[in-house]
């Protein structure tokens, strides 16, 4: 039997791990997310990942696939898991996270970006994103660079 149901549309939620609270720009965001017939992606990272899963799970929206690098996810508030670890084996540092971000770039229709103006691994799914010509929208809550982040981490 074929399926004749339109398939929903993905959106992916990226945000810096170093962000520690939902905005209100942000919230308002994701409470636009929470109006559409949509499924979401988004991450198994600390900061903006775990928040938006949060206020995701607090506000009744359960289409939500958390995508993890690693076996089983480090912050996860959804049954909704897709483990990355096979394709992840051999690499390290940030390539071994970038599996499941480029994995979620190519999987979403449009994404979101919650930026704190410096994190490497967001810059990255903008561009990867923009590049791929799927809408993207970007958020950004301007943070000071840690001392020693590196300058090639920057804008």
């Amino acid at each position: 039997m074929i399926n004749l149901q339109p398939r929903k549309t993905t959106v992916f939620i990226s945000g810096s791990s170093r962000l520690k609270k939902l905005n209100n720009e942000m919230k308002k965001c994701l409470d636009t997310i929470m109006q559409r017939d949509v499924h979401v992606i988004v991450g198994d990272c600390f900061g903006i990942d775990h928040l938006a899963q949060k206020y995701l799970k607090q506000h009744g929206f359960s289409d939500v696939t958390v995508y993890c690098s690693t076996e089983k996810p480090r912050k996860c508030e959804y049954p909704s898991v897709k483990s990355m670890w096979a394709e992840s084996q051999g690499k390290t540092g940030e390539d071994f996270y970038q599996v499941k971000d480029k994995a979620m770039c190519n999987e979403c229709d449009e994404a979101i970006a919650f930026w704190n103006g410096y994190s490497y691994g967001v810059k990255c799914n903008i561009d990867r994103v923009r590049a791929m010509n799927k809408p993207m929208t970007v958020i950004i809550e301007e943070q000071p660079m840690p001392e020693g982040y590196g300058a090639e981490y920057a804008k």
